[in-house]
């Protein structure tokens, strides 16, 4: 009887170790992240953030459960697998002025006590962007990119293979580009991979969006922008090449750079245009032509970008993973576990970028996918996959820097400028005080042939440039002088003031308007109100005069300009030079109508009034 007893009792527990099993398995392979929203506070501890629960997360859960945000989510349990996370919490934070990231670390405030989550992911955004979800850019997109930030951050959190030293050199260039980069500026081998890895989930978050609601009205809103866009770019792009514009365009380019940086987000990730590079311009000034690259215009179909440039730049990246993604057989789910996979065993394992240390990996560890993936990262890059690839030998310019591109007039000037010299072009390298032009085109020649500058050595085998060209270079490429460039310069340097921006635009279009009246005033005084004058009170007076009216006009035009975007036409935007036109006429029928009975007066108010529209006509075309 005992004997039976025990023997059922032996069968009851494998039965129960086995169910236990299953169920646990089960469980790990279904189990959805627990979403917690939260909200900011003023506080930090230890330079983490701290956080309080949301008093109602209604509204974000609404917009969770009807787009792809949910499916984001649903991803990130997939990636935990290849982490070393123990929770199950994804956690979305959210504050009035918040900047919008994805990140590692932070405090949970509850009741008083302060809950160490230094090791728990978390997305923050803005509050206000849970009034608007299906246009494009909105939570709906910018939420999965800052997932993929997320993603690819717990998947290789123990992955290094730098020294502590090292580990501290590259952060700090990181931190630099960090606040830099745009979809197809050239930066860092690391920012172009995770914020291109980032760029992707947007155009994926829109291809793969389930709600017809959410998602016509994206590309409803998307066709919108471009139409209105266009017309901003190829006006912005008169305002570098033609003499004397007043600019307005460059000038309103806060609102609508981003914009535009949101179209090419998804033209150029789903076009593969990245690999070839910007439209450049050589202008007399370093600076400027540096800007008009950055901008990013157009691409210039003639000029392949480098494999180094092109690994260095996110939107080809993002184009590759998109390409991976939509090219592969199986479950979105399925798909991005080979990614996470391959993120956790093969990413920062080496010195190569980790654009190609994906490939590399990938191929290995899926061959039956080799193929596929190798003609993705030709149609992306425009090279056949290779190992090889220069190393980043990072060079600094002691001369002030406008870094961000929607400051066109330098409001907020950093105190050097960063630049990789197997990426970079000859403006660049004649940023270095003391560099000619001719000994930059040399420089650039060597690097083209020799695929790359292995080490600062070669830099005294470049033939034709100076002894005084490869100090220069051997000293703006030492470690030790970047270290210590950036650790002394204050972070307020660096911090982006829209109140600069704003005053040296204002500034730049008050200069360029007194080289209009100059120019104007000249011509009206010697051909038609010359007679008119008596004497120098009475000129005086009629140059202020005219000088009011020209900045009243200014004034006028730069309104037509900065409205424009708000008056819909169907789905383009009225035209400024119409808006500015009725405008004029309507103040200069007032003026005719007061002073109608001077002949003379009529006579030289319709003649400064045609020759001031012409100045604003042709700075608005």
């Amino acid at each position: 009887m005992k004997k039976y007893i025990f023997i059922l009792i032996f069968a009851l527990c494998i039965i129960s170790f086995v169910t236990k099993e299953n169920v646990l398995a089960k469980e790990i392979s279904t189990e959805k992240p627990n979403v917690i929203v939260l909200k900011g506070t003023d506080e930090t501890k230890d330079g983490f953030p701290v956080y309080e629960l949301a008093d109602d997360d209604k509204l974000f859960m609404d917009i969770y459960n009807k787009s792809f945000i949910k499916k984001s989510v649903e991803l990130y349990g997939q990636a935990q697998k290849y982490s070393n996370l123990k929770s199950q919490d994804m956690y979305f934070a959210f504050r009035e002025d918040s900047g919008c990231f994805g990140n590692i670390g932070f405090y949970l405030k509850k009741n008083g006590e302060l809950y160490d989550k230094t090791k728990s992911p978390y997305i923050e955004l803005r509050i206000g962007q849970l009034k608007n979800y299906d246009t494009l850019e909105s939570i709906t997109q910018l939420l999965p990119h800052e997932m993929g930030h997320v993603l690819y951050g717990i998947t290789t959190y123990n992955n290094s293979y730098k020294s502590a030293d090292e580990e501290k050199y590259y952060e700090m260039i990181s931190n630099y580009n960090e606040g830099l980069h745009y979809s197809n500026i050239i930066t860092d081998y690391n920012i172009a991979f995770n914020e291109g890895f980032g760029e992707h989930f947007e155009v994926i978050s829109r291809m793969y969006e389930e709600n017809k609601q959410i998602k016509d009205g994206i590309y409803f809103n998307m066709e919108r922008i471009k139409n209105n866009t266009k017309t901003l770019v190829d006006r912005g792009n008169r305002d570098f090449y033609l003499p004397l514009r007043l600019d307005y365009y460059r000038e309103i380019s806060p609102f609508w750079q981003q914009n535009y940086e949101n179209l090419k987000r998804n033209e150029l990730g789903l076009n593969g245009g990245g690999k070839y590079k910007n439209l450049s311009y050589d202008f007399i000034e370093p600076e400027k032509s540096i800007l008009y690259r950055n901008m990013g215009i157009s691409q210039d179909k003639t000029k392949m970008r480098s494999l180094e440039q092109s690994v260095s730049t996110e939107i080809v990246v993002s184009n590759f993973f998109i390409k991976l993604i939509t090219t592969d057989n199986g479950d979105l789910n399925e798909r991005y576990a080979k990614v996470f996979k391959i993120f956790n065993q093969y990413l920062n394992k080496d010195n190569r970028p980790q654009f190609i240390q994906f490939v590399k990996g990938y191929i290995e560890e899926y061959p039956q996918d080799t193929e596929r993936v190798l003609k993705d990262f030709k149609d992306s890059t425009g090279y056949d996959f290779t190992e090889e690839c220069a190393p980043e030998i990072w060079c600094i310019s002691e001369e002030q820097h406008s870094s961000y591109i929607f400051d066109q007039f330098g409001g907020n000037k950093n105190p050097f400028y960063l630049f990789n010299i197997n990426t970079c072009d000859k403006e660049d390298l004649i940023k270095l005080k003391g560099l000619s032009k001719n000994d930059a085109e040399k420089i650039i020649a060597y690097r083209d042939k020799n695929k790359g500058v292995k080490d600062t050595r070669e830099f005294a085998q470049i033939e034709g440039i100076s002894s005084k060209s490869v100090e220069i270079l051997t000293n703006n490429t030492s470690q030790e002088k970047i270290e210590k460039l950036i650790n002394n310069t204050e972070d307020s340097k660096f911090e982006k003031s829209f109140s600069n921006i704003f005053l040296a635009n204002f500034e730049h279009l008050i200069l360029r308007t007194m080289v209009w009246f100059v120019i104007f005033f000249i011509i009206y005084y010697l051909f038609f109100n010359k007679a008119s004058v008596k004497d120098k009170m009475s000129l005086f007076k009629v140059a202020i005069k005219e000088f009011l009216k020209l900045m009243f006009y200014v004034l006028v035009g730069f309104i037509g300009v900065a409205v424009r975007s708000n008056i819909i036409k169907g789905l383009e935007n009225l035209n400024p030079i119409i808006i500015f036109i009725v405008m004029i006429l309507i103040c200069e029928s007032i003026t005719l109508l007061v002073i109608r009975k001077d002949k003379l007066k009529v006579r030289e108010s319709l003649i400064s009034t045609l020759m001031m529209m012409a100045i604003i006509i042709y700075s608005q075309y």
